[in-house]
């Protein structure tokens, strides 16, 4: 895990960056930083661990990862009871039904479609900030489409 070293908001993590871009990694950590702090990781098979010990408010989860998928991953996280409290949105740059199919069984709270508009994800994190997330079920992902 690397963390983003500059001054934040709050000593806590908020966000966590799952992806093999690493562009959009930094591109979404630009975004980010001024909302908290960031980390990052990519040690794809661990990152379960990681954000157990870590505890980001917000997890971004691409789901075409080399080694584990991020549904995998984020059916790792789901399984720990004690993260759920973590709001996951995963990224996609496919656009089929498959890939809600792929989401739909796990506890997610959105899907983002690559390229990511920022301003948008912004306006979607500030809300979720604001709000704690109340466990399973709380936002799925009923009736969202990629895009």
């Amino acid at each position: 895990m690397t963390l983003d070293e500059e001054t934040t908001v709050s000593d806590a993590l908020t966000f966590m960056v799952v992806d093999d871009d690493q562009i959009l990694v930094h591109s979404l950590a630009r975004a980010l930083r001024p909302l908290g702090k960031v980390a990052f990781s990519n040690d794809f098979n661990a990152v379960h661990h990681t954000a157990a010990s870590a505890r980001p408010r917000l997890m971004l989860i691409d789901i075409d990862l080399p080694l584990v998928t991020g549904v995998e991953i984020a059916r790792r996280i789901r399984s720990n009871r004690e993260m759920d409290s973590v709001y996951i949105l995963m990224m996609t740059s496919h656009h089929s039904e498959a890939v809600l199919k792929q989401v739909a069984g796990v506890d997610v709270d959105g899907l983002l479609q690559k390229p990511i508009d920022l301003p948008a994800l912004l306006t979607r994190v500030q809300a979720f900030l604001k709000e704690p997330r109340r466990g399973p079920g709380s936002a799925g992902l009923q009736g969202q489409h990629p895009g």
